[in-house]
């Protein structure tokens, strides 16, 4: 049976084989094969000289569940999807650095581990909040498999029957079991410096912190934002009027780098002063603190009247004295307008800080609130605001601008209806960055009865036979982007000249991918044991028969096995000799997907090693076996790639044992 391409080893598997590496004495199998730690081996191993030293704690503080080992497991079972590319449902599909996924985010984050493992610098996500009108989809049912799973983890049936009933249910240990393998997941695809924001209300906000102490470590932990999300209370509430949201913020490690936010206009408004000495701007500061020396504490004397100011009861001057007569002969003391105030401090404006410290609390007047993220929506599709609860670009906005560079990788695996795709073009736009956005989007139909405005603006509108939320969050992006090309436009018009051309183009492209299932087993293969022989027979010719139809799905999953971004370019290598088909280039890897002449294969490499692109040299040949069904072919490149300086390991077969 071919082996699936899309198999690397989890972290369980790594982890093992570290232990039966450096301590095989401790892993031990019991009659059913099942793995077991001797924790008296290893402590023996480690410690001789103390081999009581092992203790094992009956309890301790953690957060449990039923149900929880099952979610971890969950989360790094083989991939059980491909993806298939949309460019017709794409934008600038040769040209954009963004991704849009369309299926269950868990599938998409399986599959992205394996090409963006350790490169995302910001994950910002808006999950279900479990409430009653929550409309929980992701239901994770359960299979025939899963059981077996939970019965091999050690669950008594009763316990089994009651994860299976739990599963999309609105309760915490179904909402916990739900996002426990995602955000596994999500550390993965963290940079060591990246960071992860959730936006999160009251009824999961207490479970997701312990959720996240665990998986992030308390450490990491960087801050409980208070989003003012409402500027208007509702009278009909019943208790007490809920105005806000909470927004988790952790850091992977300590090599997270928070940036200042930009100051604003109304922040620099209140330097309003100027001596014209040269030194621009200023505001009056206080000129005291809480009293921290007696040496402190001494009289002004204001040279142009005489008074005499002691610093107030229980506080003292924020320099010595020889300081202050030094201030006050550069004209640094401010004695009031009319000349006999108490003495305060210039602050110059070139002297602060470029940026401000972000706080902990952030008003609708600096991010916006619900409504105005209504009308955002409302403004891009025309009166419309086929979406409930949107978060505004503000929010996203400012996230960006604590967490990212200018080139930095972004991710929103629960995108809704798109916001932080915009935000992410909108800053771009800015301040000329090439952040790139990946958005994956579960196509959630939409009600048409609670959600009648939506549905029908997917189904007369836009004229699509299905109406999901994938569309709105498609459709706003593609809306977003033209409006932000034709602002650009504008502005460069105003100025009577062309797009600046040291900034750089305006990346409002995403590619689309839909996450679907491999009837040809082209990447995923059908376990050995759940095969017949008919199965197996059927297979090899499936497998063995390209199809110009099942090229596109080859290449780009096999971006996975390479390990390149889904967005990489794949060209065709054509030469005299060699004819379109057979030859493709993604980045530095040569991907051979039909034999040919060995001569003409040859040649082709030389030319391609020849070649100085952006993607750097080439470093890599891979074969797609089960195409490549010429035996002395696979023998004949592995000479070629040892004669071209190819070491072992940069010369790949996919899709064989």
């Amino acid at each position: 049976m071919p082996q699936t391409i899309l198999d690397t080893p989890t972290p369980n598997a790594h982890k093992l084989e570290l232990l039966r590496q450096h301590f095989p004495g401790a892993v031990e199998a019991d009659a059913q094969g099942r793995i077991r730690i001797n924790a008296a081996a290893l402590q023996l191993a480690v410690d001789p000289s103390n081999p009581a030293g092992v203790q094992v704690e009956e309890d301790g503080y953690e957060l449990r569940w039923v149900g929880k080992r099952e979610a971890y497991h969950t989360a790094f079972v083989p991939a059980q999807k491909i993806v298939q590319p949309l460019p017709e449902q794409s934008k600038n599909w040769d040209s954009t650095g963004n991704l849009l996924i369309k299926g269950d985010n868990l599938d998409a984050l399986r599959l992205l581990r394996h090409n963006y493992f350790g490169k995302v610098k910001l994950i910002y996500i808006d999950p279900p909040y479990n409430t009653q009108s929550d409309a929980f989809i992701y239901r994770d049912d359960f299979t025939t498999k899963q059981t077996e799973v939970l019965a091999q983890l050690g669950y008594a049936k009763e316990n089994i029957d009651y994860i299976k009933n739990i599963y999309g249910a609105r309760t915490h240990s179904g909402w916990l079991s739900f996002m426990y393998p995602r955000l596994l997941l999500a550390k993965d695809l963290l940079r060591d410096d990246g960071v992860i924001f959730i936006s999160i209300d009251d009824n999961e906000q207490a479970q997701l912190k312990l959720l996240c102490d665990e998986i992030f470590g308390e450490e990491n932990f960087i801050s409980t934002i208070i989003w003012h999300k409402r500027y208007a209370a509702s009278n009909d509430t019943s208790g007490i009027a809920s105005m806000h949201d909470f927004v988790l913020c952790y850091q992977k490690t300590d090599a997270f780098d928070r940036k200042l936010l930009p100051r604003t206009e109304k922040q620099n408004s209140l330097y309003k002063y100027d001596s014209n000495d040269g030194k621009g701007p200023w505001r009056p500061d206080n000129l005291t603190v809480k009293t921290v020396s007696q040496a402190y504490i001494y009289e002004i004397t204001n040279p142009n009247t005489g008074a005499k100011y002691p610093p107030t009861r229980g506080r003292c001057w924020i320099s010595n004295e020889a300081k202050i007569q030094e201030w006050i002969a550069e004209g640094r003391v401010f004695f009031g307008k009319d000349g006999k105030g108490a003495p305060q401090l210039k602050r110059y404006l070139n002297e602060v800080q470029e940026g401000i410290v972000p706080s902990s609390i952030w008003s609708y007047e600096e991010v916006g609130h619900t409504d105005s993220a209504r009308k955002e929506l409302k403004n891009i599709f025309n009166g419309n605001a086929p979406f409930d609860n949107p978060k505004p670009t503000g929010l996203i906005k400012k996230i960006l601008q604590i967490s990212t560079d200018k080139y930095s990788v972004c991710l929103d695996f629960f995108s809704g209806s798109g916001t932080t795709g915009e935000a992410v073009m909108r800053l771009n736009a800015e301040d000329g960055g090439q952040r790139q956005f990946i958005l994956v989007q579960i196509p959630q139909p939409i009600d048409p009865k609670k959600q009648k405005e939506a549905h029908s603006f997917v189904k007369e509108t836009l004229g699509k036979p299905d109406a999901t939320i994938f569309e709105i969050t498609a459709e706003r992006l593609r809306r977003a982007g033209a409006k932000l090309e034709a602002e650009q436009a504008a502005r460069a018009a105003e100025r009577g000249t062309l797009l600046d051309e040291a900034t750089p183009t305006l990346d409002t492209g995403f590619r689309v991918f839909e996450l679907v299932d491999d009837p040809d087993a082209l990447m995923l293969a059908k376990p050995l044991q759940d095969s017949t022989q008919a199965d197996l027979l059927a297979l090899q010719a499936r497998i063995a028969t390209p199809q110009p139809e099942q090229l596109p799905r080859v290449l780009h999953n096999l971006l996975f096995a390479e390990g390149l971004p889904l967005t990489t370019r794949i060209t065709p290598v054509t030469t005299a000799e060699v004819p379109e088909g057979h030859l493709y280039r993604a980045a530095d890897v040569l991907i051979v997907v039909k034999a040919l002449a060995m001569d003409a294969l040859t040649d082709a490499i030389r030319a391609q090693q020849a070649q100085h692109t952006a993607a750097g040299p080439l470093n890599y040949l891979t074969v797609y076996a089960p195409w490549v069904q010429d035996d002395n072919f696979l023998l004949g490149i592995r000479s070629v790639a040892d004669t071209l300086g190819f070491s072992q390991d940069k010369l790949r077969l996919r899709g064989v044992r």
